[in-house]
């Protein structure tokens, strides 16, 4: 049933009040002039993590209106191709540009050139593949973020953590400001069994009723075929790949899929 015109006004302007907060790298929280914006970015109104989190900002006497308002603003056919034409030349993008800042202009890889040794950062010693596919995905994701945050605001998330709770066997969405949190006071096992996928489309302001899943993918050499990465031994999803990870915790409906600079989305 459709809320009334009255409800939908009120429940816009009566928003949760209080401070903006802005999570630590969350992509799909870019500026937007609404109430609901800042409630997005309230962590009193947007951290519920619980599997019936929808459309947080609405009240308990609303809540059924507002869940007729979330289904309505789950993304159609047209949009999800529109997303994937973006994710592409997302991907096409990063990959021309990080060659050409890391390996040079008109760089190329090659077998030769994505085993050669680099030093990050951080001092390691990895592979220009590792490098290169790194920056590809940070400069990917910068994109989306560019192309989707504005007019798509609320209904799309980067690397948003998922974690399976042991005691519910539910899925709960992990607040990028929880995440954060663990990371400062070195808590690393509480992020055991968590996944981050790319980029996720979801319902509005609700990034548990996930509708596609994507993650980006950057072979070295480009020419290689995408692959989903799979768990090693000892890990707790040992000798899964990601996609049938990103299946198991998001929903066995889904369809992950990787986005390529060659191949598209597959």
């Amino acid at each position: 049933m459709t809320p009334p015109r009255w409800l939908c006004c009120l429940l816009l302007w009566t928003a949760c009040a209080g401070p903006e907060v802005r999570a630590p790298r969350s992509y799909s929280q870019a500026t937007m002039d609404s109430a609901t914006a800042g409630c997005l970015r309230n962590p009193a109104c947007a951290s519920q993590v619980g599997q019936d989190a929808i459309l947080p900002w609405l009240s308990r006497a609303a809540a059924r209106a507002g869940q007729s308002a979330a289904v309505m603003r789950l993304w159609d056919a047209a949009e999800v191709a529109r997303v994937e034409r973006v994710l592409v030349e997302c991907a096409k993008r990063a990959n021309l540009e990080v060659n050409e800042r890391l390996l040079g202009p008109g760089g190329r890889t090659s077998p030769a050139v994505c085993r050669e040794k680099v030093v990050d950062a951080n001092g390691r010693e990895i592979t220009r593949a590792m490098q290169l596919g790194e920056a590809k995905h940070a400069a990917a994701l910068e994109c989306v973020q560019r192309a989707l945050g504005v007019t798509d605001e609320g209904r799309f998330s980067l690397e948003p953590r998922y974690l399976r709770d042991t005691k519910t066997g539910r899925t709960r969405w992990l607040a990028p400001e929880e995440v954060a949190q663990w990371l400062r006071d070195g808590l690393l096992h509480l992020l055991t069994g968590s996944i981050a996928p790319d980029v996720v489309l979801h319902a509005l302001g609700n990034p548990l009723e996930v509708q596609r899943v994507y993650d980006f993918k950057f072979p070295c050499p480009v020419t290689n075929d995408p692959s989903w990465g799979r768990y090693p031994p000892g890990h707790v999803f040992e000798n899964l790949d990601q996609g049938t990870v990103y299946r198991r915790l998001l929903g066995e409906g889904l369809t992950p899929k990787t986005v390529s600079p060659n191949l598209g989305v597959q």
